[in-house]
């Protein structure tokens, strides 16, 4: 009979030990959910010249934003020591909202400091591209603590779709439009080009932002030309004054490092109105307007393939952008 009742006493001992693990175990907090996903980092080449990409998985958990997480991982950099990171690694994602098919993301202000023009727009367009290439997303607008990013010429960036992987070769839509574009062809982009025309006095340079189709494997010289092409049509604007004569034609487009080189005809010399005001018009009319581009920092404009000299001014060295000139 003992031996009886301590087997049950035994028993009712393993069974309230067994229970009481069981609790335990419930109020024990669970390991939330975790996915890994695939995705391409884009970077910047060793030479800082064109961006490439780079396969990365990344491990999000339940409700993390995929977004803010892979561009937590692009902003530690690439694992290829070849690679470039143009993005400060002090760079931080405050958040992301969705709209439909476009993506706003907010960043701090570290963002914003690139160590040069190319540095620039390899950076952001390495920050785009991560983002779009998931198929829900098209475009993408950056805001840097609260502010739509902005560009050389002041003028924020706006929506941005995917940058090509060569920059200048591609479809980039990096300024808002000013109108309504007219529909491209099948074989065109659309680019939002910001040209500057002397003001009535020909004291000031006044930008003018129009869009124009361009085949969509245009090259960085064939941008440029097209670019400059719009310059001589002149303004839009009838209290703007035209700065390149109309009779004037490029002859020759080349770019070195972020140096533009504009060969034109005869015609800027001979039809060219004249005067001081008349030279530094057309001077910083055609520098302003080609340093608008991420990629190109200094212009050197020659005729027939001799320096620029309308009245007293050589050009012989290229011309960096001119802040001061430009009417606010």
């Amino acid at each position: 009979m003992d031996k009886r009742l301590s087997l049950l006493l035994a028993a009712l001992l393993l069974l309230t030990m067994l229970t009481g693990c069981a609790r335990e175990q419930e109020n024990v907090p669970q390991r939330p959910e975790q996915t890994v996903q695939t995705v391409k980092l884009y970077f910047a080449d060793e030479d800082n010249e064109r961006l490439v990409t780079e396969e990365r998985q990344i491990t999000l958990r339940a409700g993390e934003d995929k977004y803010t997480a892979v561009l937590r991982a692009l902003i530690k950099g690439p694992e290829n020591d070849n690679y470039r990171v143009n993005i400060s690694p002090n760079t931080r994602v405050y958040g992301t909202i969705k709209q439909d098919n476009k993506l706003i993301v907010d960043v701090n202000e570290d963002f914003a400091s690139f160590g040069g023009s190319m540095a620039e727009i390899l950076g952001i367009g390495a920050f785009v591209n991560t983002l779009t290439q998931f198929d829900e997303i098209d475009e993408v607008k950056i805001l840097v603590e609260g502010e739509e990013l902005k560009g050389p010429s002041g003028l924020p960036r706006g929506w941005m779709k995917t940058f090509p992987m060569q920059p200048g070769t591609s479809t980039e839509q990096t300024r808002p439009s000013a109108s309504a574009p007219a529909k491209p062809g099948p074989s065109e982009v659309k680019r939002n080009v910001t040209l500057y025309f002397a003001n009535p006095e020909g004291t000031k340079v006044v930008p003018e932002t129009r869009t124009i189709s361009v085949p969509s494997n245009i090259s960085i010289t064939g941008y440029i030309k097209t670019i400059v092409n719009e310059l001589i049509k002149g303004p839009r604007n009838s209290e703007l004054r035209r700065t390149i004569p109309a009779e004037a034609t490029v002859r020759s487009v080349s770019v070195k490092g972020t140096t533009a080189y504009v060969d034109f005809s005869s015609e800027m010399h001979s039809k060219h109105t004249g005067g001081a005001a008349g030279e530094s018009m057309t001077i910083y009319s055609i520098v302003n307007t080609l340093t608008e581009l991420d990629n190109i920092d200094q212009v050197q404009i020659t005729v027939e393939g001799k320096p620029l000299s309308i009245e007293h001014v050589v050009m012989d060295k290229p011309w960096s952008r001119n802040e001061n000139m430009i009417q606010r």
